[in-house]
């Protein structure tokens, strides 16, 4: 009987290493896999690797040029979300037009009948106007397209 207590304890003991040793191997692999990973996603990435390729850099190099990439593209895009419409060229103005209005579409395809009718309503110019009645200048920064942009 002893025995066979023995093999269990050896077999629970084997166990409980196993899974300490490969607690361990996920807990030093698994973070540095997840951080590769999550710095591909950035669109400053391929310009980084660069970077770090041709000058040498080391990892706390790198990781500091994708904070300072991601600082202005951050404060780029504020810039722009920031800019009042008669500012931008008219090429951005077309450009940003066409997005609202492939947005606006995405949106009503989601929507059911009543939700899309009661979008339409609220989609609507402000005062009352009818639906053709608003300007491009009248779009402001995150404001929602008006039906007449589809």
């Amino acid at each position: 009987m002893s025995s066979v207590g023995g093999s269990v304890r050896l077999w629970i003991l084997a166990v409980a290493l196993g899974s300490f040793a490969a607690g361990v191997v996920l807990g030093v692999a698994v973070p540095e896999l997840w951080a590769q990973g999550r710095h591909e996603q950035t669109p400053e990435e391929d310009y980084v690797h660069e970077m770090a390729t041709r000058y040498g850099l080391n990892a706390a190099q790198t990781r500091s040029l994708r904070l300072v990439l991601q600082h202005d593209r951050e404060r780029q895009l504020e810039i722009l979300r920031t800019a009042d419409w008669s500012q931008l060229p008219p090429e951005l103005q077309n450009r940003r037009l066409k997005e609202q209005r492939a947005t606006e579409l995405r949106i009503l395809q989601i929507l059911d009948e009543r939700q899309r009718a009661l979008y339409e309503r609220d989609s609507r110019p402000a005062g009352g106007a009818t639906v053709g009645g608003g300007t491009p200048e009248s779009i402001g920064p995150g404001d929602r397209p008006t039906a007449e942009y589809r």
